[in-house]
C-alpha cells in the first residue's frame, strides 16, 4: 500500500513531469517507427541539407522554451532536435541530394533568428521567424505525402503530432515564446496525417496498389 499511495502522491504532486515524460515516450516510439522505414523499409532518404538547419531551427525553439520557464513542457522539442540531429549526422552516409528552396528557407529562417536574438536579446520574433520557417519549409513534404501517401511512416507522424499536446500541457510557464513554436509543429504534424490518411482512401477505393 506505502508503494502505490508513494506512486499517487508522486503524480499529483508533480503533474508537469508525468506529461512532459509521456509525451517524451511517445516521440521515441514515433522515431521507432520512422528511422525502422528509413533503415530497413527503404523509405525515404534524409538530406544533410534538408535536416542540419532543420536541427538548428528546433534546437533554437528548444533554448527558447528553456529560457522562457518551459521545463519539463520543452523536453519534447529536446527529443525533437536530438532526432533532427540524428537525422543529419545519418544523412552524412546517404546519397547527397540537391538542395530545393524549402532547405533555403529553413536554412535562412534558422539564421535570420539566432542573429536577431544576437542583436536584440529578445526571444519572441525569433521564434515567430524559426516557426514560420518550418511551417513554410514543411511544404514540399506535404506535397510528397500527397503524391505517394502510402510511403511515408504514418504512425510516426500521429505519434509527434500526440506528443505535443501533451508536451503543452506539461509547460511550466505558458506565453508566446513558450506556446508558438510547439503549437506550429503540431499543426504542420496534424495536417500531414490529415493528407496522408485522406489520399490513401482515395488512391485505395481507385485501385491503386501500394
Amino acid at each position: 500500500m506505502e508503494y502505490y499511495s508513494a506512486i499517487i502522491s508522486f503524480i499529483t504532486e508533480n503533474p508537469k513531469t508525468i506529461l512532459g515524460g509521456i509525451g517524451v515516450l511517445i516521440g521515441l516510439v514515433g522515431y521507432v517507427f520512422y528511422w525502422n522505414n528509413i533503415i530497413f523499409q527503404n523509405g525515404n532518404k534524409p538530406s544533410l541539407f534538408t535536416w542540419v538547419p532543420i536541427a538548428i531551427i528546433i534546437s533554437f525553439g528548444f533554448y527558447a522554451q528553456i529560457e522562457s520557464g518551459a521545463m519539463w513542457g520543452a523536453a519534447a522539442t529536446g527529443i525533437t532536435a536530438l532526432n533532427s540531429t540524428a537525422l543529419a549526422l545519418y544523412a552524412l552516409f546517404c546519397k547527397k541530394t540537391k538542395p530545393e528552396w524549402n532547405d533555403w528557407v529553413c536554412f535562412i529562417g534558422a539564421l535570420a533568428a539566432i542573429i536577431w536574438w544576437r542583436i536584440s536579446h529578445g526571444l519572441i520574433l525569433p521564434v515567430i521567424i524559426v516557426s514560420t520557417a518550418d511551417i513554410i519549409a514543411f511544404y514540399p513534404t506535404w506535397k510528397r505525402g500527397w503524391i505517394n501517401p502510402f510511403r511515408e511512416t504514418v504512425w510516426m507522424w500521429i505519434l509527434s503530432f500526440l506528443k505535443f499536446f501533451f508536451a503543452i500541457a506539461a509547460l511550466g510557464a505558458y506565453s508566446i515564446t513558450t506556446l508558438i513554436f510547439p503549437l506550429c509543429i503540431a499543426l504542420v504534424n496534424g495536417t500531414f496525417v490529415v493528407i496522408i490518411l485522406t489520399r490513401r482512401m482515395y488512391l485505395s477505393k481507385r485501385g491503386f496498389i501500394h
